[in-house]
């Protein structure tokens, strides 16, 4: 496994969940496992994503300054600003400590002495399951005030999906001393990338959330006018990325394919339907987990991502009979790839 050195400060960083994200000389592939260390400590940590920008100032564009630990912009400018370019590694860290929760209500409704660490997931939120006071399995999610990807963004659509959707059970929302608690049910099962035969499982699921009713939706983060303005504002940044792929483009030919290819479809998109956020249980009933970014979209943001997540899984084969299950045929190229420039501006 790959050593790197960086400094006490921004490992310490990442030990306290203040760090997650670092800018490194090395290139690193995406789901690396890697060792960082500093004179006198080692910690193992997961690389979940990886930008690449021509220099810092394009970098915290699209990436905010305190993911990396710092709260001076002119800070991090002074540190990289060197670099001929940016590589910035978005980090996963695994620790099996048992935070302190100082929350009254809360420690009247589970039975403390049975939280385990949950290292499941690219999450970076504290996850355990835990034990109700009644014996009842459940998950607690915690996390700091300031973090992103908000656990009440979680908490609010999961109960605008009662009734409307298989989503787990709430049990308990609230926020003390800094910290943000969700507490739901369980799921049993396994994700999908762990059971065999779950294509047309997932196919049908994935039209019945794109089947719900959106008149009353108030979640709009991911419209998909947001994303292609969002593109546009960002497009001197993720040009760096996109002629990656299409080398033969212009930024104008970018701009240009952006506005005459938007997706004229508007469904209730989970926002990240990958396959370890559905969970199928022994007698094959199937659930999604971790909604947070539940929104109104075009269906091509879940099935972009989730083509993402077979290939990651190397399922890629199960691809065809899913989309079946969905009912389409196939994918619109076009579509696809304007999910893909879009995803460039994406945090």
């Amino acid at each position: 496994m790959k050593k790197i050195k960086i400094d006490k400060e921004v490992l310490d960083g990442i030990k306290n969940g203040n760090v997650k994200q670092i800018i490194l000389k090395d290139n690193i592939e995406n789901a690396d496992e890697i060792i960082l260390k500093d004179e006198n400590e080692e910690i193992n940590v997961t690389i979940t994503a990886v930008s690449t920008f021509k220099n810092i100032d394009d970098c915290i564009k699209i990436i905010p300054v305190d993911l990396f630990g710092y709260y001076s912009l002119k800070e991090l400018k002074n540190k990289y600003k060197n670099f001929n370019s940016i590589n910035a590694y978005r980090i996963k860290y695994d620790s099996n400590e048992i935070e302190k929760i100082d929350n009254d209500e809360l420690l009247s409704i589970i039975n403390r002495d049975t939280l385990k660490k949950n290292n499941v997931g690219h999450s970076n939120n504290n996850i355990y399951e835990v034990l109700l006071k009644d014996g009842k399995e459940a998950i607690l999610k915690t996390q700091k005030l300031s973090s992103r990807n908000n656990l009440f963004d979680e908490y609010q659509r999961i109960k605008w999906l009662e009734n409307k959707l298989n989503v787990p059970k709430v049990y308990y929302y609230g926020e003390k001393n800094n910290i943000k608690y969700l507490l739901m049910e369980k799921i049993d099962g396994l994700s999908a990338h762990k059971t065999s035969n779950y294509a047309n499982k997932l196919g049908i699921l994935l039209r019945q959330i794109h089947d719900i009713d959106i008149k009353d939706c108030p979640f709009k983060q991911n419209d998909t006018d947001k994303l292609l303005n969002n593109a546009l504002a960002n497009i001197d940044v993720i040009y760096l990325e996109v002629k990656k792929e299409y080398p033969e483009m212009t930024k104008q030919d970018i701009v240009e394919f952006l506005k005459s290819n938007i997706p004229k479809d508007r469904v209730l998109v989970h926002g990240d339907y990958s396959l370890p956020n559905i969970i199928i249980d022994k007698e094959g009933n199937i659930s999604v987990i971790d909604l947070g970014d539940v929104s109104i979209s075009t269906k091509y943001f879940d099935l972009f991502y989730l083509k993402k997540s077979m290939i990651r899984n190397k399922q890629s084969d199960k691809l065809d009979e899913l989309l079946n299950a969905y009912g389409i045929d196939k994918l619109d190229d076009n579509y696809m790839k304007w999910m893909e420039i879009v995803d460039k501006g994406l945090f």
